[in-house]
């Protein structure tokens, strides 16, 4: 389970940590504002987000996580992150192959709730595992078209749901038109449709080039890292914001 999913459960656990808000004076539209942004609710905001920063940061470490430095260590795939960007990029060469793996950090808002039963009947509610959506771009020197996977990390390893090959031009293009363009293209079979032997030979085909389930861990755990990174950041310069007169 992310630890953006479990953060309301852990936000209200910590409520008394919060100053409770006061009532704030009604003011009619033609009222004069205090000068330099210096509202009544500047101090509570300002407080309630420096004890959010204190409780996110306390404890945390910055050390490398083990996850990141085995990744680096390995000396195969390449990272490439902005601060604050959803796109994560992790890349590689395999023989006259390249190959670049896009994935968003946001589709960890979008991991819904679950029900279960467990063992004295009683209904259970949970968080689904994280599925971060993918994209790998597999082109070759030489070759004017290139293979275009969708994918899907989880913890229990990558779900394929696509295939498309482009033209080279196509495949790379990026932003909104790019997709589009795509998208007027023929994209290829659903994978799920496809011949069960033809699916076990991209798994294969995709393993041999690292794309595993070791990967599709390492993506999940880099998703759930950046968006805490990202968050804290986030925290501190709203803080700033609200403290700056």
């Amino acid at each position: 389970m992310s630890l953006r999913a479990l953060r309301p459960a852990l936000r209200a656990a910590r409520t008394a940590r919060v100053p409770v808000a006061r009532a704030v004076a009604t003011r009619t539209f033609h009222a004069s504002c205090p000068a330099f942004g210096a509202g009544e609710s500047d101090a509570e905001l300002a407080a309630a987000l420096a004890a959010e920063y204190a409780y996110e940061t306390e404890g945390a470490s910055s050390s490398k996580p083990g996850f990141l430095q085995e990744l680096q260590d390995e000396g195969v795939w390449s990272l490439a992150d902005t601060a604050n960007s959803d796109d994560v990029v992790i890349s590689r060469k395999f023989g006259d192959e390249a190959l670049k793996l896009t994935f968003q950090i946001s589709d960890l808002d979008n991991t819904d709730p679950v029900e279960s039963v467990d063992a004295d009947g009683n209904v259970v509610e949970d968080v689904a595992p994280a599925f971060i959506t993918s994209s790998l771009l597999i082109s070759k020197s030489g070759a004017k078209k290139a293979l275009l996977f969708d994918l899907g990390a989880s913890p229990d390893g990558f779900e394929v749901t696509n295939v498309a090959i482009y033209e080279t031009a196509l495949a790379e293009a990026t932003g909104a038109e790019g997709d589009w363009k795509r998208r007027s293209s023929y994209m290829g079979p659903q994978f799920d449709t496809l011949d069960a032997v033809v699916q076990d030979a991209f798994q294969a085909y995709l393993a041999e080039r690292g794309v595993d389930a070791a990967l599709s861990n390492f993506i999940v755990s880099y998703s759930e890292y950046k968006e805490q990174k990202d968050y804290v950041g986030w925290l501190a310069d709203v803080k700033q914001f609200v403290n700056t007169d």
